[in-house]
């Protein structure tokens, strides 16, 4: 009986999870900690964990900013280290997401000093550091068999307080990196010279490596704090000191979109298609859904349990596909009902989604698109036809009016809204991210993804090359008072990923 209720007991427990997520490159962030942003009932996470992460996260998962910008706490640590203890007493798995390793300079370890103390459950799940990343997307490398065979890591915040020891350090053999330094970087280089450093040593600071808006300058050691800062060069930074830097080599020309941030405004298999394409040359995406799909089952299942009547169902987007076949599982009904039944596609991916269930779609248009549907409706639909057309509010009434004009009956259900997003820590980032002129691209899989978008993000929009995947996109962009940069060739995920890549190469 004792085990039994120890079972419940951990049961109802919670936990922490001490996480980093890297230097900023999405990729670059462990499969382990990606899980957990997916589950974690809670995260608490810092400016330098990249907001971007918290796009994965669950709807319902509460989002705590601990802030950790420079003399702009929004949470001290004492602060923090309750959060975490409370969060988990209530039974939730809390993760606290920090940028780059958590026990470098990240103070992971005085938190889980007071986890244990709480008794509180906790896991640390270690990060990629910036201290070597970002110097190696910067194209030097931190040893170098004729240069340096050992390397020494600082903090440079504290510089003022004489924490340092200057003379040891001023004679270590190897090379010097300093983290968080921007603040005192004139006085670290002045104490090194002082105590023996060459004034000459090359040395390179390097502002959010690894990310899109990624900058660094190159001097001399006695020059680089006034370079860094005629150039603009500010926190987050690394500073590598040494004749690795001599060694600098520029990988990055071999990904011709490193330096771009390109946010997709779509979702699923598509968004996630096109991205993958683009990363692939270098670019920083964002995959940003400006609407929210609210399912409208309810609507179908008259029509369902009367199937029989219909001779054509017309799909033209993947969410239709879904809707309709939750609608079938509700009515316990399965492929066998749709014997008989032609199926219409518009669109590569809502083709494959419905073959993936097993069906072979009948009729595609040649062109992805409703103009082209309709040009060829006349080709195979009779007046004996029937068409049941499950689609989204606000889909164009094009379709229709075709089938009226050869005289085909089509009853259009609307299956599904779309919404704007309820996510609110997620509109607030990509807003910032479009007025801080962080975004070079957007790239639009839909009109309504259009709308919502200039919605959220206002005017700034307009100052990014705008990408659009078809015809009515292009106009919806276009009565938004937008200009269009370009629009894909072929209406396809791949077809805008390659369009990009095609403007930007040229």
């Amino acid at each position: 009986m004792k085990d039994i209720y120890k079972e419940v007991h951990n049961m109802k427990k919670g936990k922490v999870y001490i996480a980093g997520a890297g230097p900023g490159d999405e990729n670059l962030i462990s499969v382990r900690a990606m899980e957990l942003v997916k589950k974690a009932d809670v995260i608490v996470y810092d400016r330098l964990a990249a907001e971007r992460f918290l796009q994965y996260a669950d709807r319902k998962c509460e989002k705590i900013n601990a802030g950790k910008q420079p003399q702009n706490h929004r949470l001290n640590q004492q602060q923090i280290n309750q959060v975490l203890i409370q969060k988990a007493k209530e039974g939730k798995k809390v993760l606290r997401l920090k940028g780059g390793d958590p026990f470098l300079f990240g103070r992971g370890g005085e938190e889980c000093e007071e986890l244990q103390k709480a008794e509180i459950d906790f896991e640390v799940i270690p990060g990629v550091s910036s201290f070597y990343s970002v110097c190696a997307y910067a194209g030097i490398p931190v040893t170098h068999r004729n240069y340096a065979s050992s390397f020494h890591v600082f903090t440079g915040h504290r510089a003022e307080n004489e924490e340092l020891d200057y003379k040891t350090i001023a004679n270590l053999e190897g090379t010097l990196l300093f983290l968080m330094s921007m603040k005192n970087l004139s006085l670290i280089s002045k104490k090194l010279i002082e105590q023996g450093k060459d004034e000459y040593t090359l040395a390179e600071a390097i502002q959010w490596g690894t990310t899109s808006k990624q900058k660094s300058v190159t001097a001399y050691l006695k020059d680089i704090a006034q370079v860094a800062e005629q150039q603009g060069i500010g926190h987050p930074s690394v500073v590598i000191i040494g004749d690795v830097v001599k060694q600098k080599i520029d990988w990055q020309k071999y990904r011709p979109l490193f330096g771009k941030h390109i946010v997709l405004a779509g979702s699923g298999e598509s968004a996630l298609q096109s991205k993958k394409i683009l990363q692939e040359e270098g670019a920083e995406v964002t995959i940003f859904s400006a609407i929210e799909i609210v399912e409208q089952e309810d609507n179908l299942i008259q029509e369902i349990n009367r199937l029989h009547q219909y001779t054509w169902i017309f799909f033209t987007s993947v969410h239709s596909v879904e809707v309709f076949f939750h609608a079938m599982k509700s009515q316990k009904k399965d492929i066998r009902t749709l014997q008989g039944i032609g199926i219409y596609c518009i669109g590569e991916k809502t083709k494959e989604e419905v073959e993936k269930r097993g069906i072979f779609v009948d009729r595609i248009p040649q062109h992805y698109n409703s103009k082209c549907a309709t040009e060829e409706m006349g080709e195979f639909l009779n007046k004996s036809d029937k068409i049941l057309f499950p689609a989204s509010e606000l889909a164009s009434t094009i379709l229709e009016q075709k089938a009226k004009d050869i005289g085909v009956e089509m009853v259009r259900v609307t299956a599904y809204l779309n919404r704007m997003p309820t996510d609110e820590t997620a509109k607030q980032y990509i807003k910032r991210e479009f007025e801080k002129g962080n975004v070079d691209s957007v790239a639009f899989f839909s009109s309504s993804q259009a709308k919502n978008l200039f919605l959220i993000a206002g005017e700034s929009i307009k100052k990014c090359q705008l990408f659009a995947i078809g015809d009515s996109t292009e106009q919806t962009i276009l009565d938004m008072g937008a200009t269009i940069t370009a629009k894909a060739d072929i209406a396809t995920a791949k077809g805008l990923a390659e369009k990009i890549k095609q403007i930007y190469q040229s």
